[in-house]
C-alpha cells in the first residue's frame, strides 16, 4: 500500500545539519546514564568488577525512544546478573567518518546529500562488482584445485579453494567503519567493519608494500603480547584459505581481493582492544605486502568462518555467538551500534521475527537467507520459483550484507519490481543514468509529501517491510529527483543491502542459525 513520505522532511533536513537533538531534561540524563553503562564492555565481569576500568570514550549518539528501551533492557540484565558479556563497537559511514573526512582523500569530501548519494551509490555497484569477481575467483581456484595430489604440491601450499574477501579496490570502498585497537600497549586502527569476510588484518611495519593510511602502521615490535602463529601448532593457521609458507617469522597468509586489492603478511595473534577493554591472543592478519585500500588501515571480517571476530570470540568463550546492529538513516550523522555477545539477542525488544540461516559449502562466509517472495503496494510479485534458489554450484540465493549499500536482484525479480513500483507512480520519469541507477523520476511539488509505494521481502517466517524511506533516495542534483534504491545484478546471487537494513534491529543468533529483523528507530 501507499503512505504519505512524512519522514522524507526530516532525512532532507537531517542531511543539510537540520537534526534537532532528542534529549531534555530528566529523560535526558536518564538515556545519557543508560547509554554509558550499557557501552562498557563487560567481558565475563563478575559484580565485583571495577566499571571505571572498563569505561569507554565514544562520540555522542543520539536515540529515541524506541531505541533507547532496548538500551534499558539491556542495562537491566547487566544490573540484574552482573555477569552479562558483550562487547560493543560504534560504526560510521564511510563518508562521515571524522578521521577520513579530509587526511586520505584525494578529492574534497562531499559537502551536499546529492555528492554522498552519487558517491554511495558508486561504492555499492563497486561493492557488487567485487563479489561478482570474488566469487570468479573461488570457481577458478575449485576448478585449478580438482584432482591435484598433495604430494605433487609445493611444501605448506595447500589447493584449497577460497573465497576472496569482497572489497573493491576504490579508495572509497566500505561502508561501515569503527577504530579497534591491537597489542600492548595499544595502537589504534581504523577498519572497515564486514559481514561479508572473515579475516581481521591490519597494515604492519616492516613494511614492504603498504598503502597510505590514517594513522602509522602496527609496530609489532613494539608490542609485548604480539605472538607469531607457528605452523602446524595453531588451528587459525589450518583455517586459513592459502598457506603461503613457513619460515621461521611463522605462518604466513595471503588474501587476494574481488577487487584487485591484496595482503600478504603473517598471521599473529595478539590483544584486542574494544575502548579500555581486552581481550588476549585475538588471530589477526599482520599484513606486510598490501595493495588497493588507500585511506584504510584494514579489515574487521563479522563473517561466518573460523577466521571471523564473532568466530573467535565465540570460540574462546569470550562471547557466545551471536551479534546484532542498528543502522541509523544514510543522511544521519550519527553513529550505528554494534553489540558482540549475549545482550545481542536477550535484550532485543520484543517482536524479532528469525528466519533461518541457509546453508550454502561453497560460499560458507557469507549470510544466506531464504526469500520467499516480494510484495510491492500488496501485491505479491511473479517471478520464475527458482530466481533466488542455491544451486548445485552454489550459484544464486540472497545474502545479507552490511557493505553494500542498495539491494542488488537477480534479474528476473527486479524486472517485476521495477514494473510493479512504475505502475504505482504518479510522477515523471527521468533519466537514472546520472545517478547510477534505473528507476528515477521527478516529485516537483510533492517534495514535502510524495506518495509513494512500501514493499515488503518475505523471508521464510520473518517479513520485512521497507517503508518508502528505506526504498527511495533523495538525488537532488538538478531538482527534487527521486531514486529508487535498487539494481540488478546480472549474476544469479542477490544481495540484501544496508539501505534496505536501516531502522532495523538485525540479530545474528549464530548458535540457532537464525537472523532476527524488527523494525526500531535505530537513531
Amino acid at each position: 500500500m501507499a503512505r504519505n513520505l512524512h519522514a522524507f522532511v526530516n532525512r532532507i533536513s537531517a542531511a543539510h545539519g537540520g537534526r534537532k537533538l532528542q534529549y531534555g531534561g530528566v529523560a535526558a540524563k536518564l538515556q545519557l546514564l543508560i547509554l554509558q553503562l550499557v557501552t562498557l564492555l563487560v567481558v565475563g565481569c563478575g559484580s565485583g568488577c571495577d566499571a571505571a576500568a572498563h569505561e569507554i570514550s565514544m562520540p555522542e549518539v543520539q536515540f529515541d525512544g524506541g531505541f533507547a528501551l532496548l538500551r534499558r533492557a539491556a542495562m537491566e540484565q547487566v544490573v540484574q546478573t552482573g555477569e552479562s558479556q558483550v562487547l560493543r563497537l560504534e560504526l560510521l559511514r564511510r563518508d562521515i567518518y571524522p578521521s577520513l573526512a579530509n587526511s586520505t582523500r584525494t578529492t574534497a569530501p562531499p559537502e551536499s546529500s546529492a555528492e554522498r548519494f552519487l558517491e554511495m551509490v558508486k561504492r555499492s555497484h563497486a561493492r557488487r562488482d567485487a563479489i561478482a569477481r570474488s566469487m570468479q575467483l573461488a570457481a577458478h581456484d575449485r576448478s585449478s584445485a580438482k584432482g591435484a595430489v598433495d604430494a605433487e604440491l609445493a611444501p605448506n601450499k595447500r589447493a584449497k579453494p577460497s573465497l576472496s574477501i569482497p572489497v573493491s579496490e576504490d579508495d572509497n570502498e566500505g561502508e561501515f567503519l569503527t577504530q579497534i585497537a591491537l597489542g600492548t600497549p595499544k595502537q589504534s586502527f581504523t577498519a572497515i567493519v564486514d559481514t561479508g569476510s572473515d579475516l581481521v588484518w591490519t597494515q604492519c611495519l616492516p613494511c614492504e608494500s603498504c598503502f597510505p593510511q590514517t594513522g602509522p602502521e602496527f609496530n609489532p615490535a613494539k608490542s609485548s603480547t604480539y605472538k607469531p602463529i607457528k605452523c602446524g601448532l595453531h588451528n587459525l593457521c589450518e583455517d586459513l584459505p592459502e598457506i603461503t609458507g613457513c619460515p621461521t617469522a611463522g605462518c604466513q597468509y595471503l588474501y587476494e581481493y574481488g577487487g584487485g586489492g591484496s595482503t600478504s603478511g603473517n598471521l599473529a595473534t595478539d590483544t584486542v582492544t574494544f575502548g579500555n577493554a581486552s581481550v588476549p591472543s585475538l588471530g589477526f592478519g599482520c599484513g606486510h605486502n598490501n595493495t588497493g585500500f588507500a585511506g584504510l588501515d584494514g579489515i574487521v571480517g563479522l563473517g561466518q568462518g573460523p577466521l571471523s571476530l564473532i568466530s573467535q570470540l565465540s570460540n574462546a568463550g569470550v562471547i557466545s555467538k551471536r551479534f546484532s546492529y542498528c543502522l541509523v538513516s544514510y543522511s544521519s550523522q550519527n553513529s550505528s551500534p554494534l553489540l558482540l555477545g549475549d545482550l545481542a539477542v536477550t535484550s532485543a525488544p520484543p517482536g524479532v521475527a528469525y528466519t533461518p540461516i541457509q546453508a550454502n559449502p561453497v560460499y560458507p562466509t557469507y549470510y544466506y537467507l531464504h526469500l520467499d517472495g516480494i510484495s510491492v503496494a500488496g501485491i505479491r510479485l511473479k517471478y520464475p520459483p527458482a530466481t533466488f534458489a542455491i544451486d548445485s554450484s552454489g550459484n544464486g540465493g540472497l545474502i545479507l550484507d552490511s557493505g553494500t549499500t542498495i539491494t542488488y536482484l537477480a534479474t528476473d525479480a527486479y524486472n517485476a519490481v521495477l514494473e510493479a513500483v512504475k505502475a504505482n507512480l504518479t510522477y515523471p520519469l527521468v533519466s537514472g543514468i546520472p545517478y547510477g541507477l534505473d528507476l528515477c523520476f521527478d516529485i516537483g511539488s510533492a517534495i514535502n509529501n510524495p506518495i509513494l509505494p512500501e514493499m515488503v521481502f518475505h523471508f521464510t517466517n520473518a517479513d520485512v517491510v521497507l517503508p518508502i524511506e528505506n526504498l527511495f533516495l533523495l538525488a537532488d542534483l538538478i531538482g527534487p529527483i527521486v531514486c529508487l534504491a535498487m539494481a540488478a545484478n546480472f549474476l544469479s546471487i542477490s544481495i540484501f543491502g544496508n539501505i534496505q537494513q536501516q531502522n532495523n534491529l538485525v540479530v545474528f543468533y549464530l548458535e540457532n542459525l537464525q537472523i532476527g529483523f524488527k523494525s526500531i528507530t535505530c537513531g
